[in-house]
């Protein structure tokens, strides 16, 4: 009963294979025609499930139907696309963006390159857009994917590029962070139209690395304060910290090596002094007396005046 019933099946599968490949042209150019009348209507989407029967049935008729094959398969992303459209507009994001990369795949294979960007564009949009809302949630790890995958879609996004980089500052994860906010302030010093995203960049790095060298400095951590300030050059608040975290460390060789970025950042002149006095003691108890005198003789404001003078006395009486 068993070999019976075995040689049963096999004559049902191959009489569906007889049964699909007695389709004619004259089959699916029927169908074709319901597809078009549905397309004519604007019943873009459901001449997908239509559409789709024609391939279906074009490949089984095999060359003499490759022509209306070919058609329909032009025109399944377009139809994609308005799906996508409806399903955006009823707040069916996920749906919506399904839809859309449905398009996108259909577009790749037609070789439709306009059609492929911009469904990759649209779907880079629609990420973002999930990405935002997440984040204004402070749900900063649902942000970041969303994000990640928008990037994936349009790798040149520089808001979208920005955005990631912000979602991982908020996480902690400070070194992927400065590498997109680099991108972002570069992009912007080659390009006009995104100065506002390196604006943001540079004002954002300079608020999370302060942060993070802050904690890293009250921790003794002097070399992550380093890393971080390392980060922001520029900036006055990082590297003053920088230079008193390594003198309350002793650690006299950064003060040293840091000193004159550290004073050139200022803009404030008694920060400028209190720059300028530790780094002539840095010098002084790395034994380089000459530079101690130099740095001593730029302090000429805030509260180390009259020390700095005493120093340098006390340093040139030495010699």
């Amino acid at each position: 009963m068993k070999q019976l019933k075995l040689w049963g099946m096999t004559f049902a599968a191959v009489a569906m294979v007889l049964g699909a490949s007695a389709q004619t042209k004259e089959d699916v150019a029927l169908k074709m025609k319901e597809a078009g009348e549905l397309i004519n209507n604007k019943q873009l989407v459901e001449a997908i499930p239509v559409l789709e029967e024609v391939v279906k049935l074009g490949q089984a008729v095999g060359a003499d139907a490759v022509d209306i094959t070919s058609q329909a398969q032009k025109l399944l992303p377009t139809c994609y696309q308005q799906k996508g459209a409806n399903l955006y507009k009823a707040q069916k994001i996920d749906e919506a963006i399904a839809a859309f990369s449905k398009a996108e795949d259909m577009a790749d294979l037609q070789g439709d390159v306009m059609m492929s960007r911009k469904m990759g564009r649209t779907i880079s949009q629609l990420y973002m857009m999930q990405g935002i809302n997440s984040f204004n949630s402070k749900d900063y790890t649902k942000a970041l994917e969303s994000f990640q995958l928008g990037i994936k879609q349009d790798p040149e996004n520089i808001q979208l590029a920005y955005f990631t980089a912000k979602s991982y500052a908020e996480l902690n994860q400070l070194d992927q962070a400065i590498e997109l906010y680099k991108q972002v302030i570069a992009a912007g010093t080659e390009n006009s139209k995104y100065a506002k995203q390196a604006a943001d960049a540079k004002a954002d790095m300079d608020n999370y690395m302060l942060v993070a060298a802050s904690t890293a400095a009250q921790a003794g951590d002097i070399e992550k304060v380093k890393t971080y300030v390392e980060a922001i050059p520029e900036n006055a608040d990082a590297n003053l910290l920088l230079i008193q975290t390594a003198n309350n460390l002793k650690k006299y060789d950064i003060v040293v090596a840091s000193g004159a970025t550290a004073y050139a950042a200022q803009t404030d002149d008694a920060r400028k002094s209190d720059i300028a006095y530790l780094t002539g003691v840095a010098f002084q108890n790395t034994g380089n007396s000459a530079k101690a005198i130099e740095w001593l003789g730029k302090v000429t404001a805030g509260d180390n005046v009259a020390a700095a003078k005493q120093l340098k006395t006390d340093i040139a009486a030495q010699q």
